[in-house]
Formats: structure tokens, C-alpha cells, sequence
């Protein structure tokens, strides 16, 4: 066995040590050293010391209870408060990001003083898994869609078509090139659908133009989205 170095141990760790001792029928020095990776020397010392270890442990150990049960309690306000921000957040369709999480976790943590309090990537981590939220893509503006349209048109198109022939098939479609834009992927619940639904209007509007079988590619039509000034007392007819 290799000799390991002296190193500190806490009241509550050496409490550990000899509990472990008691319930395994008093198992010898070598075998808690090598178990809780300490000197054999140290642990001689710790179970010659039992009894006052364990005299101390009732006096003082309550106060690191207390402490363990403060924190305890002091991190579920946190994680109760953060959770009610984190699904009204969800419920208006808006992003929300890992980082975005820790930084609403620290400002709540500093209206309730707790200058302790950590916002780490593993506390973030266990509050995911806690309240079963996962890491997904936004799927554009689904929320938008009218479904029992998209369906109906699905089977009527194929008759529509049918009758020309396929480079004389042109799809057209515009896409949103934005300058502000929101993340595309959002922390959500498991069980949640990701609808992003329309986002910001400072865009410019690009057309995209191609036969069915690809051949024909029109030019891309770029178009600013914004409406000119003069424009806006018009009709639309």
C-alpha cells in the first residue's frame, strides 16, 4: 500500500470513519485507511480517540447540521422561485439558455442576500435533471402553422401537378434573414413542444426560386422588410 499523507479531516469525516468502523465489526487500520484514503497512522489516532471524538460530535456537531439544513433550505427558495420564473418564461415562447439560467439563479440569490450561493455548471446541471428540463432546437414558426390546412393541401397538390411536366414545376418560398435574432435552442421541460412562433421584424426577406428537379435557379430576390415611410398611409388595395 502506498503511504499516504497526513491531511486534515473535518468532525464530520472522522465521525464517518468510525461509524463505518462500528457498523463493519470494528475493521482493522489498514482496512479504513485504504477505504477513505488516509494514513495509517491518522486513523490509529482517530480510533484511539473514539470516545472523545464522538463527545464532540455532540456538542458541536449540531451546528454543522444546522448549517446543512440552512443551505438546504436557503437553495430550495432559490430553485422554487427560479422554476415559476422558468415556465412563465416558457409559457410566452421565449428562449432560454443554460447561462441565461445561472444569471436569473445569482440575481435572485442576491435579493434573498445569499452571497454564497454558486450558480455552477454542475448546480445548473442538477436543477435540470431535477425538474426534468432538457436542451432543444426551436422549431421556426410552427406555432404559426395552420396544420389541417398544410394536410389538405398535401393531398390536393399531387392532382395538381400531375398534368405538367416536372421542369415546368417551379417552388417558391421566402426565408427571414434576421439581425437580431434570438438563440434557436432553448432549455424546455421533456415533455414540452418547442414553438418558436414569429420573431422580429428587423429582417431582410429573401426569395428562393427552383424548378422541381433543380435545374432552374432563379437569382436570390433580396427584400427589406421594412415599409418605407411614404408607404404607410396607403391601402392595400
Amino acid at each position: 500500500m502506498t503511504t499516504l499523507k497526513r491531511k486534515r479531516l473535518s468532525l464530520r469525516e472522522k465521525i464517518d470513519i468510525l461509524d463505518y468502523r462500528k457498523n463493519n465489526g470494528n475493521v482493522g487500520i489498514r482496512v479504513l485507511a485504504e477505504k477513505f484514503q488516509v494514513g495509517k497512522t491518522q486513523i490509529a489516532d482517530i480510533v484511539s480517540n473514539t470516545e472523545e471524538i464522538y463527545k464532540a460530535w455532540v456538542e458541536n456537531g449540531n451546528e454543522e447540521r444546522k448549517l446543512t439544513k440552512l443551505r438546504k433550505c436557503e437553495g430550495s427558495v432559490i430553485d422554487k422561485e427560479l422554476l415559476v420564473w422558468f415556465s412563465k418564461t416558457r409559457e410566452k415562447n421565449l428562449p432560454v439558455s443554460g447561462p441565461t439560467i445561472q444569471e436569473k439563479a445569482k440575481q435572485l440569490a442576491e435579493v434573498h442576500g445569499l452571497n454564497d450561493f454558486k450558480a455552477s455548471n454542475g448546480w445548473l446541471e442538477k436543477f435540470r435533471k431535477r425538474h426534468n428540463i432538457s436542451f432543444k432546437s426551436i422549431c421556426g414558426e410552427a406555432s404559426a402553422v395552420d396544420r389541417i390546412a398544410v394536410d389538405d393541401w398535401k393531398k390536393k397538390l399531387p392532382n395538381i401537378i400531375d398534368k405538367y411536366e416536372k421542369r415546368d414545376i417551379f417552388n417558391a418560398d421566402e426565408t427571414g434573414l434576421f439581425f437580431r435574432v434570438l438563440p434557436n435552442k432553448t432549455m424546455a421541460f421533456k415533455n414540452e413542444t418547442c414553438n418558436g412562433g414569429k420573431v422580429s421584424k428587423e429582417r431582410l426577406t429573401v426569395l428562393l426560386c427552383c424548378n422541381i428537379i433543380g435545374l432552374n435557379l432563379y437569382s436570390l430576390n433580396v427584400l427589406s422588410s421594412l415599409v418605407r415611410q411614404n408607404d404607410r398611409g396607403l391601402s392595400k388595395n
